[in-house]
């Protein structure tokens, strides 16, 4: 894994936590004023859902979201570490 690739898995699982309950409201909420006489589908329901859970437990996910992003710098790290180790035996001297 490189360090792009762990920084781009960052921001999706950040941006995602953070990002994606107001994106959901923006999306699915005028179409909830329209009135309780139109049926909510079911994809709008589990979308809200979901929406909801990541707006309600954030903060208490703060810790391993952050465990998760060091976990995967780290990856990045030691993958980084170990191409450069293979590159230098590999090349002809």
């Amino acid at each position: 894994m490189r360090y792009r690739t762990a920084a781009i898995w960052s921001a999706i699982l950040v941006g995602g936590m953070f990002g994606l309950p107001d994106a959901i409201k923006a999306l699915f909420l005028p179409s909830l004023e329209q009135g309780i006489a139109t049926p909510i589908p079911v994809y709008e329901r589990a979308l809200i859902g979901f929406a909801f859970f990541c707006f309600r437990f954030r903060l208490l996910l703060v810790l391993p979201i952050a465990v998760i992003v060091v976990a995967l710098f780290s990856v990045a790290g030691f993958t980084s570490v170990m191409r450069a180790r293979k590159l230098k035996h590999s090349s002809p001297h």
